[in-house]
């Protein structure tokens, strides 16, 4: 497979769409460049429906139909449920932080720590958390989103595997070069107008990517002759996933029915409060209420609506991808890796033209990615490492939260130039790694321990800064070596069933460390947690013993955000099952089935609006 298949109509399309995108971050020029405020919020300016398509479109990049076309063809369809799982805690983010974010009038998630704790312990938090946040996570999201564009670019243009190029006495990928380059690009027309160009533009982004989905879908499955015809060979290839179509998780042993329990009950725990940039996002949107509906809408469409058409390219690569049984051990070999499939979809089964609408859906997907997560992570460095650590060589207090809105234009010079080191650790990361589900589980693993921390420092007065540091220290230090030494390591071949495990061990690992810390260590002053219990308003029986002590109100309960949270996951998930039923051939299920997530969701969204307005 050598050689570009792309001819000039697919380069003209390609073209129109980059100087839509130029012309987007023109327009926005001068309102992104007046203050930081608008670099790296938009002035708060954003209405709920492209604050929203904004989350979907960066979450949805060249990487995600890789990822999902991956998991289908090596475990079938029910291995989504790693990341369909996680609709429990968006759902429940809907209710019970998204209108606390947009009320707590931050700059940056990161900045939270300041507003809510103080002291050395807060002020050294908040510094390691930044670099954790603008480098690494950051870092290796980019990188993610770099493999993928470089896999796209590798099989649509015939690079060859190991053609390496070099750059500055380091040696990469050819086509993680090129896709360098176009981060670079990328970065031009983010750094003109921040936040604003990134979110107005990730709307036609999202347009054109779910269009080029939709249509690749419609175009393999006609080459198959409809459906029904797909799901018939699908059945008789014999190198087909066992049950490939089955839309229930695997429990085939005690390891698989312990990762399938940790998928609704422990890997969604992380997705509940927000961070980087759904947090952002929220942060950006004109009022509580906005911010509400825009992380049910991003829910509805990075749940629901996303994923079918990636799943179908995925079936219909099991039965169209070339394979050959190999003689010596008698196991199938495809003629391509998984993570090959869907480029080699399009590049086999588009004509001209419409080739080149996939190319530009991908490329505004993976452009959507970067802008937002260079922008992000500028705002990390800026906000929350370089600005602390100013204050406390000045001896300087700590200001109020929000009040880092109104840095002027050299600050925002400051904010594009730290966009730099972050795109060289991208290539750093990009050259050495090639498996984007690993990557993205080892994050989780890592991590896990910090979710509970994250969730009660909201709703509990008594949480600290050490409560945090003791969560996320044991976390990063249990997690790796969970993943490398012992019975739960990561498997060097075949199905990871352990991912479950390894987060059940973490999470209580870290309990044992930070339940103790959090009571050893002495919480913020009351005029602290006054200031925040009045301005974001958390509510809940955490906050109502400290209330009456220092005689505030009673807070607000939270029994109904959380019954609505667990009515619109129910909602979530049977749509997602119904759509499934309708595609694959059980249409009257399958219908009842939508009907009745529609049910759940309507009045869901209503409660969504008006308890956001509260």
């Amino acid at each position: 497979m050598t050689g570009s298949v792309l001819v000039a109509a697919d380069w003209v399309v390609i073209a129109g769409y980059l100087g839509l995108v130029l012309a987007i971050g023109i327009f926005f020029a001068r309102r992104g460049s007046s203050n930081t405020g608008g670099y790296f919020l938009a002035g708060r300016s954003l209405p709920w429906w492209v604050a929203g398509t904004s989350i979907v479109a960066t979450t949805f990049s060249s990487d995600t139909p890789l990822q999902v076309v991956s998991l289908v063809r090596q475990g079938g369809i029910g291995e989504n449920w790693w990341w369909w799982s996680m609709a429990a805690g968006h759902a429940a983010g809907v209710f019970l932080f998204a209108p606390l974010w947009r009320r707590s009038s931050l700059l940056t998630d990161v900045e939270f720590i300041a507003a809510r704790y103080e002291g050395r312990s807060a002020r050294v938090l908040r510094v390691v958390e930044g670099l954790w946040q603008g480098l690494l996570v950051n870092g290796v999201v980019l990188a993610s989103v770099t493999i993928g564009m470089a896999t796209i670019a590798r099989v649509m243009l015939g690079i060859p595997e190991d053609a390496v190029i070099g750059v500055a006495g380091f040696r990469i990928d050819a086509a993680t070069g090129l896709v360098a380059a176009l981060s670079i690009a990328t970065l031009g027309y983010s750094m003109l107008s921040g936040l604003y160009g990134v979110a107005w533009s990730d709307v036609p982004q999202f347009l054109l990517a779910m269009v080029g989905s939709v249509i690749l879908a419609f175009a393999v499955v006609a080459d198959l002759g409809g459906l029904d015809a797909m799901m018939e060979r699908l059945e008789a290839t014999p190198w087909s996933p066992e049950h490939a179509t089955d839309l229930a998780p695997s429990t085939a042993d005690g390891a698989a029915m312990a990762t399938a329990i940790a998928f609704f009950t422990l890997n969604w725990w992380s997705r509940v409060p927000g961070h980087g940039a759904l947090a952002q996002r929220l942060l950006a949107t004109r009022s509580p209420r906005d911010g509400a509906l825009a992380l049910a809408w991003f829910t509805i469409a990075h749940y629901v609506l996303r994923p079918w058409p990636w799943i179908i390219v995925a079936l219909a690569s099991i039965v169209l991808v070339p394979t050959t049984l190999d003689p010596v051990d008698g196991t199938w070999v495809a003629s391509i890796s998984d993570k090959d499939a869907f480029p080699w979809m399009i590049r086999n089964h588009l004509g001209p033209g419409l080739r080149g609408l996939l190319v530009v859906a991908m490329l505004g997907a993976f452009m959507s990615t970067v802008d937002t997560h260079v922008n992000l992570s500028s705002a990390y460095l800026l906000n929350d490492v370089l600005r602390p650590v100013r204050r406390l060589l000045r001896r300087e207090g700590e200001p109020r939260p929000g009040s880092g809105d109104a840095g002027g234009a050299g600050e925002v010079w400051k904010a594009r130039a730290l966009a730099l080191p972050v795109l060289v650790l991208v290539l750093l990361v990009a050259s050495g790694f090639d498996d984007i589900i690993k990557l993205y589980k080892y994050l989780g693993v890592i991590a896990a321990g910090t979710a509970p921390v994250l969730i009660l420092r909201w709703y509990w007065w008594r949480t600290t800064a050490w409560s945090e540091i003791a969560a996320m220290g044991t976390s990063l230090v249990v997690g790796n070596l969970l993943v490398r030494f012992g019975p739960l390591a990561v498997p060097a071949e075949g199905a990871d069933d352990l991912f479950g495990p390894r987060l059940l061990a973490v999470t209580i690992a870290s309990a044992a460390v930070w339940i103790p810390a959090t009571i050893l260590s002495r919480p913020a002053s009351d005029g602290r947690l006054v200031r925040f219990l009045s301005t974001v308003q958390p509510g809940g029986p955490g906050w109502r013993a400290f209330a009456r002590r220092v005689g505030e109100p009673d807070p607000r309960g939270i029994l109904e955000p959380i019954l609505w949270a667990g009515i619109g996951t129910c909602g979530i998930w049977m749509a997602i099952v119904g759509i499934g039923w309708l595609l694959l051939g059980r249409p009257t299920q399958g219908l009842l089935m939508v009907l009745g997530a529609g049910a759940l969701g309507v009045p869901t969204i209503r409660a969504a609006a008006r308890l956001g307005s509260r």
